[in-house]
């Protein structure tokens, strides 16, 4: 409380940095807002691979929970090697954007994500023609070129600037809300919203719609690892450690998800269809994985004071 004129104010309250010390006995340990709700330590990113009959926890990452969606995407993409033909990659909009995709392509594989997060541009713009560099206005949705162009990087968009006479009988004038000057008609347009726009229109197929589908199926990989492997209950502290014991609970999940496979085949299987199970795996799903404020009181008390007591603990 502040004292004021002889009374008293309440003191406004002051929005804690994400890396500042909120936990003395983790102060590697990050806050952030997600999702409606306050966070408070590590974030894990699983990506998982999908055959026609099984799947298998192929890569992880962890971080301090202010690690983007986004940049875990690009981590990954920027590791990998080219892709077998016919291969996606499936995972919610967070990790979306013109750069994700674009490296996706160029490792031959098709970034799809599921829902849509940000402003929605209007769908006219999945049809403007921009330049390879994505800085430069060539055509416009009613296939008018424009007179000239110049580009923003501070804004990074394109300024293009077209004839009156193109706009005034535009079947499109009021969705593109272009700016009429004196002598021409001014247009700012980035690639992204472009790029977006295309999402859109794609989101509306129905090839969409499967991918839609196969994405729901992979929820489940989130609520194993906090339902049968505790993956909230972690009794250690600090990023490395908490990392070690997290990597042994996606250990414990792909050990069971073998076991499932193998059981599966008949007495008789070859050690060859064991091994096309993992040949196989071309279909990836993408999520992420945070850890709430609850992880914290939940870990001091599990009691468990060795890495194989606790893969034994995570084990089904």
């Amino acid at each position: 409380m502040m004292v004021a004129q002889g009374g008293f104010d309440k003191k406004e309250e002051v929005e804690n940095p994400s890396e500042v010390l909120l936990n003395p006995s983790d102060p590697e340990a990050t806050f952030r807002y997600k999702a409606g709700g306050r966070h408070l330590g590590y974030v894990g990113n699983v990506v998982e691979a999908v055959g026609e009959k099984s799947s298998l926890v192929i890569v992880y990452d962890y971080q301090q929970n202010t690690y983007a969606d986004n940049q875990f995407m690009k981590d990954y993409l920027n590791e990998k090697k080219d892709f077998s033909d016919g291969s996606f990659i499936v995972a919610d909009g967070a990790y979306s954007g013109e750069e994700n995709s674009r490296l996706a392509s160029e490792h031959n594989l098709k970034l799809v994500t599921t829902n849509f997060t940000g402003r929605k541009p209007d769908e006219i713009y999945a049809d403007f023609v921009f330049t390879d560099d994505g800085k430069y206005l060539i055509k416009c949705k009613n296939n008018r070129v424009p007179e000239d162009c110049i580009y923003d990087p501070g804004n990074e968009r394109s300024v293009a600037y077209f004839r009156i006479s193109d706009c005034e009988g535009c079947p499109y004038k009021e969705r593109c809300q272009s700016r009429f000057l004196k002598t021409r008609v001014r247009k700012e347009v980035s690639w992204k919203s472009v790029g977006r726009a295309k999402q859109l229109q794609y989101m509306q197929t129905e090839e969409f719609s499967e991918y839609a589908k196969f994405r729901n199926g992979v929820e489940v990989i989130p609520s194993l690892l906090r339902r049968r492997y505790h993956v909230d209950k972690i009794p250690v502290h600090g990023k490395k450690r908490t990392r070690l014991f997290f990597g042994f609970k996606i250990a414990a999940l792909d050990f069971q998800k073998l076991l499932d496979y193998t059981n599966s085949l008949d007495s008789y299987a070859s050690n060859k269809k064991t091994a096309g199970f993992f040949s196989h795996m071309e279909q990836i799903s993408c999520y992420s994985y945070n850890f709430y404020e609850k992880y914290f009181s939940l870990m001091i008390s599990t009691g468990i004071s060795s890495p194989v007591q606790s893969l034994k603990e995570a084990a089904p």
